[in-house]
């Protein structure tokens, strides 16, 4: 039987873990353990965001993160944290200066398409790990996102994932998302951002 419940900061290890298996070749996977750990550390403490993990026989076995407000919330995540990630960030400098930049244009761009308004809740990541995929537990988990979500007034989520042979289109295509639009990520990576009314 699998649980979702709230993570708490103990649980902060197995989502890396997670994240690390999921997203083998995604950016954030790239700035290492210790960014990862300070990242989802943050999102957990901070009171905008919801953060989930599945649990089963007392193992977890997935996670989700979301945020009930998407626009700027990285941006002011690094400055609630500013020691913890200058700290990370002067790490970075010296092992991996082009991860440093890209991460600095992505927390700095203020928006993917001008011409959209921003007003809607954002989920940032869902992972399951590869032993537990494809038996709905990532249905599970987004499902208690949006309602988590809506249980706040939130009235819209909004998730981004890549536009080229990405087989989660359909499981979120599956969960009633559709496309808002598409966008070129920093660099010249092509994204749908992808929005579902929960009201």
């Amino acid at each position: 039987m699998v649980n979702i419940q709230n993570a708490t900061i103990d649980d902060v290890g197995s989502i890396v873990n997670i994240h690390l298996q999921a997203f083998k070749d995604f950016f954030l996977s790239s700035l290492g353990k210790d960014f990862l750990e300070l990242y989802y550390s943050c999102f957990i403490k901070n009171s905008k965001a919801v953060v989930l993990v599945a649990k089963s026989d007392n193992e977890i076995i997935g996670f989700a993160a979301a945020t009930s407000v998407s626009k700027g919330f990285n941006t002011s995540l690094v400055k609630e944290n500013l020691f913890s990630f200058a700290l990370i960030s002067v790490k970075l400098l010296f092992t991996k200066p082009h991860a440093l930049l890209r991460l600095a244009r992505n927390l700095s761009k203020t928006s993917d398409n001008g011409k959209f308004n921003d007003n809607y809740a954002e989920l940032f990541s869902i992972g399951v790990l590869p032993a537990g995929q494809g038996k709905g537990i990532g249905k599970m988990m987004l499902g208690s996102v949006e309602d988590n979500l809506r249980n706040t007034g939130v009235e819209r989520l909004s998730l981004t994932t890549d536009y080229y042979n990405n087989t989660a289109v359909p499981f979120y295509q599956s969960m009633g998302y559709t496309v808002l639009y598409d966008f070129i990520a920093y660099p010249e990576r092509r994204m749908y951002r992808f929005i579902k009314d929960l009201k």
